[in-house]
């Protein structure tokens, strides 16, 4: 004699099950590797070599202050962690008030002098040291957030969907 079981809901967890990927891809995945590459980031502005001695056209921590981590404008989920770049309106004005681009003492254009070196100067890298010594602990962090975030959101799909 078969037993009959009935389930209610299946439809709806289907659904539900369906509609995941689309949200994990686009919340979790890019959530965690922002919260990964946070740690390299602040590895990198820790080795960022800061001006000791005083200079008109430069400002200490002007380079600390411009690491960043960004979103990639070529992929969905690609994150990075750079130097960001002053702005063309911060750029406009300085110039409007007479001065040089490479004075402005706000722009962070020589980063890549430090990172790679110059045939004057000796290279004092701090974004490659900074990823091969804290990729370990990003992947980490990564798999962290990961585990965290897609429970809560498998949750909330599930009450928007009606099943909680």
């Amino acid at each position: 004699m078969a037993d009959e079981i009935q389930m209610h809901g299946l439809q709806e967890l289907k659904a539900t099950l369906k509609d995941l990927p689309d949200r994990l891809g686009a919340k979790v995945v890019r959530g965690a590797l922002r919260a990964s590459a946070q740690v390299i980031r602040k590895e990198a502005q820790a080795r960022v070599p800061v001006l000791k001695e005083p200079d008109p056209r430069r400002k200490p921590g002007t380079v600390r202050k411009a690491v960043q981590v960004r979103r990639s404008k070529k992929d969905q989920y690609g994150v990075f962690v750079g130097v960001k770049p002053l702005g063309g309106k911060q750029l406009r004005d300085f110039k409007a008030s007479g001065g040089k681009s490479q004075n402005n003492p706000d722009d962070p254009f020589y980063w890549i002098f430090l990172e790679f070196g110059t045939a004057k100067m000796p290279a004092a890298p701090f974004l490659r040291p900074a990823f091969e010594t804290q990729h370990p602990a990003a992947l980490r962090r990564f798999e962290e957030y990961a585990q965290q975030r897609v429970v809560k959101e498998a949750e909330k799909l599930a009450r928007e969907k009606g099943m909680r």
